[in-house]
């Protein structure tokens, strides 16, 4: 018993080290953070636009009240800087991460963190090759591209959305009443509770998942080559629903009612058409090979 109590006393001894050890770099880590963090205010017209380019790290876009715009960012490295200019009319915003000349940061290093608040009604683009995307609240014209980013887009009203994303995963969630444009090439797209006039997702090998009601008296086009669809909707869904794949399957469990007269002859298997409720919104799911399946919530 008093080896094992001498035993457990020289673990707490061993151990307590590594425990202060580990503690001070992560003050050291915090306190670095705080000091490289920097804030920029700049003025904006109502209605302009703000440009982003920054290729690793993270960049995260909320709304703000009054008419400026707030960017604060960290930067991994003094290998790395941060450009922001402002156009006269105080119309256009550009910010950008670039690396200083002969310094080749690694991907570790050239990493920038942005927080940045846009006002009401402002446009912004944000271009990234392995940054994650996430914007919040924010209304206005959105531009959001990536190589392989996460892309993530929530709690958007009455705006223009434009996706673009290589191997990026893309998720949207809670966005009424948008102009929605979503193309990918073998990133998953996932929309959740997505509606508006107009309603396009189109990817290469990535599967597209919506689960709403397609409300909105909108368009809603869903196509994919090789993925799959999987697409859920309410009993309430009020849609005019067909879906065909070329050399993949088609899947219902939803109850639709059959239409007279349809664009195509529905093939077992392959392909159906059909209406719920007064069939307000259209909704078209296309694949070539994908599997395709519609199901209710």
């Amino acid at each position: 018993m008093a080896s094992s109590g001498r035993s457990q006393q020289q673990m707490i001894s061993i151990a307590k080290p590594a425990l202060l050890s580990a503690l001070a770099c992560f003050l050291f880590l915090n306190a670095s953070a705080q000091q490289n963090r920097k804030e920029i205010r700049l003025e904006i017209a109502p209605g302009g636009t703000v440009n982003i380019v920054n290729n690793d790290g993270s960049v995260n876009l909320k709304s703000a009240p009054g008419n400026q715009v707030l960017i604060s960012y960290s930067a991994s490295s003094d290998k790395v800087e941060v450009d922001h200019e402002s156009t006269a009319d105080k119309r256009r915003i550009e910010i950008r991460t670039h690396a200083l000349a002969d310094s080749r940061p690694t991907n570790n290093e050239a990493q920038v963190a942005y927080e940045i608040s846009v006002p009401a009604g402002v446009s912004v683009s944000v271009s990234t090759a392995t940054a994650p995307i996430t914007v919040d609240g924010v209304s206005g014209d959105i531009a959001l591209s990536s190589d392989t980013g996460q892309i993530t887009l929530r709690n958007v009203a009455r705006s223009h959305v434009h996706v673009r994303g290589i191997a990026a995963p893309v998720t949207l969630t809670n966005v009424s009443a948008g102009h929605i444009d979503v193309t990918a090439n073998s990133g998953a797209v996932q929309l959740v509770d997505v509606n508006g006039p107009k309603v396009n997702v189109g990817t290469t090998s990535g599967d597209i998942t919506y689960k709403g009601d397609c409300s909105g008296v909108g368009s809603y086009v869903l196509t994919t080559h090789s993925g799959n669809i999987d697409l859920a909707l309410p009993q309430t869904a009020s849609v005019d629903l067909s879906a065909r794949s070329v050399k993949g399957s088609v899947e219902n469990d939803f109850p639709l009612q059959k239409k007279a007269h349809t664009t195509f002859v529905p093939r077992a298997g392959s392909s159906f058409a059909g209406t719920s409720n007064s069939g307000s919104s259209s909704v078209e799911l296309q694949s070539f090979s994908g599997k395709i399946r519609v199901k209710k919530q």
